[in-house]
This record gives C-alpha cells, sequence and structure tokens, in this order.
C-alpha cells in the first residue's frame, strides 16, 4: 500500500550552491530507486542553526513530500542516514495536499506573520506614551499635594 510521506533534510552550508544540485538529486534518485514518487519539493535556503550539528553552524533546509510504500521506508531511511552530505532528515507520514491548500496555509501563516509584527509595532509605539492617569499621580507626588 503505497503512503503519503514528507522528508525535511539538512545539508551543510560547508557546501556550496551550486554542488547543492547534486545532493538534491541524489535523495531524488534514492526516492526513485525505491520506486517513490515525488510529489512536492521545496527549499528553506540557507539557515542558521540553533545548535551544531556535526560542528556545523548552518544549513540549507530542504523537503520533499513522495508516495512510497510501507516496506520500503525503513530502507529508504537507511539509505538517507548513510549519505555524509545529509546532516539530519527526519521522514513523517503526512495527508497528501493539493496546490490550493498549500498556497492557502502560506498565506495564512503570512497573515499570522504580519499580524505579529504589527502587534510588536504598536507595543514600541505605546512604550513611550504616558497614561493620562500616571501623569496626574506623578503631578500630585511632585507638586505635594492639592493645588488652591
Amino acid at each position: 500500500m503505497t503512503n503519503h510521506y514528507e522528508l525535511l533534510y539538512l545539508v551543510s552550508a560547508a557546501y556550496p550552491e551550486e554542488d547543492l544540485a547534486a545532493i538534491k538529486e541524489k535523495v531524488k534518485d534514492l526516492i526513485k530507486k525505491f520506486e517513490g514518487q515525488i510529489t512536492f519539493e521545496d527549499s528553506f535556503g540557507k539557515k542558521k542553526l540553533a545548535y551544531p550539528v556535526k560542528k556545523a553552524f548552518h544549513g540549507y533546509y530542504l523537503l520533499y513530500e513522495f508516495d512510497l510504500e510501507g516496506e520500503k521506508l525503513k530502507d529508504l531511511n537507511n539509505n538517507l542516514k548513510l549519505a555524509n552530505e545529509i546532516l539530519r532528515h527526519i521522514v513523517v507520514s503526512k495527508k497528501p495536499q493539493s496546490a490550493q491548500q498549500r498556497a492557502e496555509k502560506k498565506m495564512a501563516a503570512k497573515a499570522v506573520q504580519i499580524a505579529e509584527t504589527q502587534v510588536v509595532e504598536d507595543k514600541e509605539k505605546d512604550k513611550g506614551k504616558i497614561k493620562l492617569e500616571d501623569l496626574d499621580q506623578r503631578l500630585d507626588e511632585i507638586l505635594g499635594g492639592d493645588i488652591i
């Protein structure tokens, strides 16, 4: 039975971007070797790692979605572990998504990011403002009481 999977893998930034295409092809060939069919691919680009992985501080994040028989997943996983170029990888089972669903999800994530940025900007603007009640209280403290 064919299942749908997502593979996220990390390639060391020690490899130049020109070599990245060859590494991508190697991973594609591995998936095809086990009769998998790639349905979607994406690259998140070069990112700083949260902690060093095999002495690497930066890496390229790459993603593939593919269909593969469940029995062959273990063999694919073992071959990915043996690939020297791949620092880390994870394969998870996933529901297939259409291109429209992906686009909607991406737009929703962007809208959330814009909203979060707006909230931060609003907080920064309000940071320097003083409330009227606070101002009245400070004036009373400075003046030492009521004014006649």
